[in-house]
């Protein structure tokens, strides 16, 4: 029986894998640091609530545009640099680079372009749609990966994690906001869980960035331990 042939996931550089995970975890950073300063800011009183909605759209609509265009490129640059299947995931999760911009634009699309009804949880559903349309890309991404027969067994293995962690924090949200607005409104239990659910939401893009980077690194030390022969290098 012919031994199967075991590639890292990229070519040659794990630069623009490395530089793909830290842009994600960089914005998901930003987003979390800059939304708790603003709300501090309002809960003390230094700025009206209009004026925080209109900041944190700002940012958010600003922060999202370079991160979803970085992310784009970075993403195009790792299906270029890579091969097989893996080139597949990394043109699947270019689709995923959408989530950022969707981030500050996503409510009033769906509630007013579209005019679906808020339900007084438009907020909530923005985000859970968001996360959705950020999240199906990855999974498909990370999924590819963990399927990939001539992939490192390290990197499958955390594929797998990761498609674990994407979809976790992609349902949850969407679960709570089923059970607190049409399954159990007002149950004081669910109330609670609102609260855990907002605090899954800050995590949609850094725990992902923090699997891709794993991910660069286990595959980038593979490629140190096991250097490819000539004859061995896939075009």
């Amino acid at each position: 029986m012919q031994k199967k042939t075991v590639f890292p996931l990229m070519r040659g550089s794990h630069l623009t894998m490395t530089l793909l995970a830290a842009v994600t975890i960089v914005y998901g950073l930003a987003t979390v640091l800059t939304g708790s300063w603003l709300s501090s800011q309002a809960m003390r009183g230094l700025m009206t609530v209009s004026a925080y909605r209109t900041q944190l759209a700002g940012f958010e609509q600003i922060a999202g545009a370079v991160a979803s265009l970085l992310l784009l490129v970075l993403f195009v640059l790792c299906a270029i640099g890579s091969r097989g299947s893996v080139r597949v995931a990394f043109a699947t999760g270019a689709l995923a680079s959408a989530g950022p911009a969707l981030v500050g634009r996503a409510e009033p699309l769906l509630f007013r372009v579209i005019g679906l009804p808020t339900m007084g949880a438009g907020s909530v559903l923005s985000s859970a749609v968001t996360v959705l349309a950020y999240a199906l890309p990855l999974t498909i991404l990370f999924l590819l990966l963990a399927v990939g027969r001539n992939n490192p067994r390290g990197c499958r293995w955390l594929s797998m994690a990761s498609i674990l962690v994407v979809l976790g924090t992609a349902l949850f949200p969407v679960y709570v906001t089923v059970l607190a607005f049409l399954l159990k409104p007002g149950d004081p239990g669910v109330g609670a869980m609102m609260d855990v659910s907002s605090r899954v939401m800050q995590l949609r893009f850094i725990l992902p960035g923090l699997c891709l980077l794993v991910l660069s690194i286990l595959s980038a030390r593979y490629a140190r331990v096991h250097p490819a022969m000539p004859d061995q290098i896939p075009e």
